[in-house]
């Protein structure tokens, strides 16, 4: 069995993003075979990454000199950073750290010779279905009309990155789809595992999304950095389901009963509707926005075929993530769910 070089001996991996949800479960990973950079915007170190070694590099996305910093004699980049909003007001913001910033770092890294960039996209950059339909790779992008920033800064993100890389950047895109597991605050404590314990949502969201274990994502995260081909997207998925089998996996794992009906898809885009009127007379700041309304009818279901046939990728049932988010929220010391 092949060990890793000591650590003096390694390649510098420069990550962005390390302090989030991914960085958490990747950057073990990684630094098994490289020294890591991390891009850092506090001096003072995140609690997830108090048991990786790393030298940090402060400064945020937007950050010329950090970046270049970063980059330098830098054999790979793990580009993880992003802002994820679903909020109207947040699109120019997203656009500047989603597509920009990444259009500059993938430029410094080209131009510093980096060997390899990994560039995390998602699900969100390729395209959607109002129908149950399966997509792979090739899907052409159909979310513009639906104004959704998230998807509209990430789809810009990978034309920045695929750019650099007819400019001579060795670059490869993974599209993950939503992903749970330990440690992800969006989908804990006061979110979907707790709504649902809770018996907070009076209804199943309808439509579909394509779920996985963010540990089988990393999997094929790291098999792409090595397998990948340049100039090439790879979706790592793992199961397509409806909103009602997504609140059944859920209610299933914390031991409770999921909704019994279902949002009728026109209703949630009447009220998408109703919600943007809102937004654009006055701020509001509820977790209905008019985006997700107008996202949630709408099935992101696809294929990794492509995956599993270059990098070994193997789709995995979501119920390992979700169970291990659950874990971890349930046996944190501040968790205490309603009655």
């Amino acid at each position: 069995m092949a060990h890793p070089p000591p650590a003096a001996d390694r390649p510098w991996c420069f990550v962005t993003g390390a302090t989030g949800f991914v960085g958490r479960h990747l950057l073990p990973r990684l630094a098994e075979q490289y020294r890591l950079r991390c891009l850092v915007r506090t001096p003072k170190p995140a609690p997830q990454l108090a048991r990786v070694p790393f030298a940090a590099v402060p400064g945020d996305l937007g950050d010329a000199a950090a970046l270049a910093a970063g980059v330098r004699d830098a054999e790979v980049v793990v580009h993880l950073g992003a802002l994820v909003s679903y909020q109207p007001r947040d699109r120019a913001a997203m656009f500047r750290i989603n597509a920009e910033a990444t259009a500059a770092l993938a430029s410094a890294a080209r131009l510093a010779g980096v060997r390899r960039f990994l560039h995390v996209s998602s699900i969100a950059a390729i395209a959607y279905r109002d129908r149950p339909e399966v997509l792979d790779e090739t899907a052409s992008y159909n979310f513009g009309p639906l104004r959704l920033g998230y998807h509209d800064s990430k789809h810009a993100a990978e034309r920045a990155v695929l750019a650099e890389v007819a400019r001579g950047l060795d670059a490869v895109i993974v599209n993950p789809p939503s992903m749970y597991g330990a440690g992800d605050r969006r989908k804990g404590d006061g979110s979907l595992l707790t709504a649902v314990l809770e018996g907070r949502l009076p209804a199943n969201p309808p439509g579909g999304l394509n779920v996985a274990d963010v540990a089988h994502v990393v999997d094929g995260m790291l098999a792409a950095l090595q397998r990948g081909r340049a100039g090439e997207r790879y979706i790592l998925g793992g199961e397509n389901l409806t909103g009602r089998e997504l609140l059944a996996r859920v209610a299933a794992v914390v031991g409770t009963t999921p909704p019994r009906w279902t949002l009728p898809g026109w209703l949630c885009r009447a009220a998408a509707r109703w919600v943007a009127l809102h937004e654009r007379w006055g701020r509001r700041d509820g977790p209905l926005t008019s985006e997700l309304l107008r996202l949630t009818p709408r099935y992101l279901w696809f294929c990794s075929g492509k995956a599993e046939r270059e990098l070994g990728h193997r789709p995995q049932p979501v119920t390992s993530g979700i169970a291990a988010a659950w874990q971890e929220l349930a046996t944190a010391a501040d968790f205490s769910p309603s009655a």
